[in-house]
């Protein structure tokens, strides 16, 4: 049940600014927009699952603005032409109304055979019930299927929640013969949890729950949106669309990304609202990139409470500065300390007892020379200032300087073998994609291309190109199979 067009909506000076020909960060649930997360990904995944299984109680969860709406309408897709659906939008429906609602949508009554709202009368329920099940019974042979599906499910009340458990109970030996998916915040699984539906909750076959959008999938969902909203082709539904120039593309900046992030949660309703405000904010100032300033500004607006961390970006810059002036005084002070010690400039003074002694005896040429003679052949007469018998002795400077840097060592070879994984256009998910790698125990590092706008992913370096293989056949293993092998630059060495 495809949705009806809308009317025209007029291009707003923004969005003409920045070449755009749709309002790309709309809230409606528009599937030409639709970006596949990990986590919508994996929960459309096991809802088609769970219907092509005839699992009977399916429940969806997720926080407040995370696209359920849109999965449902990505599940709608879906469906084979063989099933029937009804879609239930209001929860705030009693046992009659949702009954009425499930056979006008399965096409056993018309709009003008269903009754009025209102309750029935037991008799009428009870009649409406059985032509269900016969409607039901009907789609064995011809292998078709039936689904109900209710949004905002935690809104149900309790009657309608039995109705639904009474209805799951429609079954052959092999197979559930209605299928039901019940779509709704958290709350639905405290719902179902309670005591008096324990006999609800223990049928429901199969649970999935969205998750709010990683930092590096943040800036994945924005640069679809725009890409879309800049292409009339895509717009159109045109599956060969091409691309529009990216170049001239409106775009946010790495930390604007960032500062999206960190205000919305990674919710997408707020990383809708946030950064339509804060393309007008940008257009504004007349800038073709949105910076961290833009989107504070825009949460300022919307009136969204901003993290301390980043509430201030010019703030930020002052602390990281702070940060890197104490590591970089420390980091002086050790050096001076270790060049000291190496030099002999530390106090090595010896024992008290050893001084007295020393002092005892003035090194000076007139001590030595009324000195009475020795027993034995004389001793060779001290120069000024060396220190006469009996003193300690100075230490014997050692062959090299006790701070010099030791030798490299002979026959090791440098690395020189990387492999070029994959390229991303933000930082925060060529990150992700690090981050993967190591826990893969394989180095890599992020680089920015010549060209300011990649960034590489590159793992390595290894010492010889047999090692380089083995981590290309890992990364195969793990899903990078276009990856290359190549030896590093001469400063990478």
């Amino acid at each position: 049940m495809p949705p009806l067009p809308g009317p025209p909506i007029e291009q707003s000076p923004a969005e003409k600014f920045f070449g755009l020909a749709a309002r790309p960060f709309s809230l409606t649930p528009d599937l030409r927009f639709a970006y596949h997360s990990r986590s919508h990904t994996h929960a459309l995944d096991e809802v088609t699952s769970a219907l092509r299984r005839r699992e009977g109680l399916i429940v969806v969860t997720g926080p407040v603005g995370t696209g359920k709406t849109m999965l449902c309408r990505s599940m709608l897709e879906s469906f084979e032409s063989r099933t029937f659906l009804s879609v239930i939008l209001d929860p705030g429906l009693e046992v009659e109304d949702l009954l009425r609602k499930i056979l006008t949508d399965f096409g056993i009554l018309s709009g003008v055979d269903a009754a009025g709202p209102g309750p029935m009368t037991e008799v009428t329920r009870h009649q409406y019930v059985t032509t269900l099940q016969q409607f039901l019974a009907s789609l064995i042979p011809l292998q078709a299927h039936a689904v109900i599906m209710i949004d905002e499910a935690q809104r149900l009340n309790p009657r309608v929640l039995e109705e639904i458990r009474l209805l799951s109970n429609f079954e052959t030996d092999e197979a559930k013969l209605l299928q039901i998916v019940l779509v709704g915040q958290p709350e639905l699984d405290e719902m179902l949890r309670r005591p008096q539906m324990q006999q609800l909750n223990q049928r429901v076959a199969r649970r999935c729950e969205l998750q709010p959008l990683s930092e590096g999938e943040v800036g994945d969902y924005i640069e679809r949106r725009l890409t879309v909203a800049a292409s009339p082709a895509a717009l159109a539904g045109k599956p060969d669309a091409e691309e529009p120039d990216l170049s001239q593309l409106v775009k946010f900046s790495s930390e604007a990304v960032k500062t999206v992030a960190g205000i919305s949660g990674g919710i997408p309703r707020v990383v809708n609202t946030l950064c339509d405000r804060a393309l007008d904010v940008a257009y504004e100032r007349q800038i073709r990139t949105v910076d961290p300033d833009s989107v504070i500004a825009a949460a300022d607006r919307l009136q969204l409470d901003v993290p301390t961390q980043i509430s201030s970006p010019g703030g930020q810059r002052n602390r990281l500065l702070l940060i890197a002036g104490v590591v970089l005084l420390l980091v002086v002070l050790a050096a001076w300390w270790f060049m000291s010690a190496s030099s002999g400039v530390v106090d090595r003074s010896p024992a008290p007892a050893d001084r007295s002694t020393a002092t005892s005896v003035p090194p000076s040429r007139s001590a030595a020379t009324n000195a009475p003679p020795p027993a034995t052949v004389p001793a060779p007469e001290s120069p000024a200032g060396t220190p006469p018998p009996g003193a300690p002795a100075p230490a014997t400077p050692d062959t090299a300087p006790r701070g010099a840097a030791p030798a490299p060592a002979v026959g090791v070879s440098p690395a020189a073998f990387q492999v070029a994984v994959s390229s991303f256009r933000t930082e925060a998910r060529a990150t992700e994609v690090v981050t993967s790698l190591r826990d893969l125990q394989i180095p890599a590092t992020a680089r920015l291309d010549s060209t300011g706008t990649w960034y590489r992913v590159v793992a390595g370096p290894f010492a010889t190109r047999d090692a380089a293989q083995a981590a290309q056949e890992t990364l195969a293993r793990n899903g990078y199979a276009d990856t290359r092998i190549s030896t590093t630059s001469a400063d990478q060495r």
